[in-house]
């Protein structure tokens, strides 16, 4: 456990100094690493960021603004409902990218270190840690 909390700072620490590098908002850079992390062909909304992020639409939309109005994103009508308003990175964010190649780099290096067998329990371990924090999270909301 103590070594899962000091990953999940090391991870805190290492949005707030990516953020700073790019000159950009801590949640911004956050937001970035979600869209990032989203296949390019699945739609991305703004309810959608909301969720995975618990912050507020109206928080949502506000950040969205910065990262449009600094090259990072675009905004796009759902061509299935014009309504919705889909999300997705922009030219400009593969410089955020490259700020994580050397990093990326290093993690495979890492995981080639490992038989397919430990990666499958490390993986493993990581998707039940997550169930226990989403569920931690939803408690959380309840109260």
């Amino acid at each position: 456990m103590v070594a899962g909390r000091e990953l999940g700072l090391s991870f805190l620490s290492l949005n707030a100094a990516t953020a700073r590098a790019l000159t950009m908002h801590p949640t911004d850079a956050w937001i970035m690493s979600y869209l990032q992390s989203v296949p390019a062909d699945s739609p991305v909304s703004p309810g959608d960021i909301a969720k995975v992020t618990d912050l507020t639409t109206g928080a949502v939309t506000g950040v969205i603004d910065r990262l449009e109005a600094n090259g990072y994103v675009t905004r796009e009508r759902d061509p299935h409902d014009r309504r919705k308003v889909i999300v997705r990175p922009a030219k400009k964010s593969k410089k955020i990218a490259e700020a994580f190649r050397p990093t990326i780099e290093d993690a495979v290096e890492l995981g080639l270190a490992y038989s397919t067998e430990e990666l499958r329990i490390i993986t493993k371990y990581l998707h039940e840690s997550k169930a226990i924090t989403e569920r931690t999270i939803a408690r959380l909301r309840d109260l």
